[in-house]
């Protein structure tokens, strides 16, 4: 996870976590974006997460998959329903 373009601060970081495909399987990323939260899971198999705090609120959610000839096979969005009113 890319957070150097997320404001400024201790935070603008590059995370990774150890994380290896088995032959022909698909990767799978279920990534959960909740105010200043985002959540990335592999395969449910791997995790990370981090806050983020945008200098600009107009740009400030943006996910970039790259990756050397990958596509994507299905991408599904669902807004979340808030468990706290605040």
């Amino acid at each position: 996870m890319d957070t150097t373009h997320s404001g400024i601060g201790e935070w603008l970081v590059r995370e990774k976590a150890p994380f290896a495909l088995s032959e022909g399987e698909s990767l799978v990323l279920d990534i959960f974006v909740d105010k200043s939260v985002i959540e990335v899971y592999a395969n449910e198999r791997q995790a990370i997460c981090r806050r983020v705090y945008p200098s600009d609120p107009h740009d400030a959610v943006r996910v970039l998959a790259l990756a050397d000839g990958a596509y994507f096979k299905e991408i599904k969005v669902r807004e979340m329903m808030p468990s706290n009113m605040y």
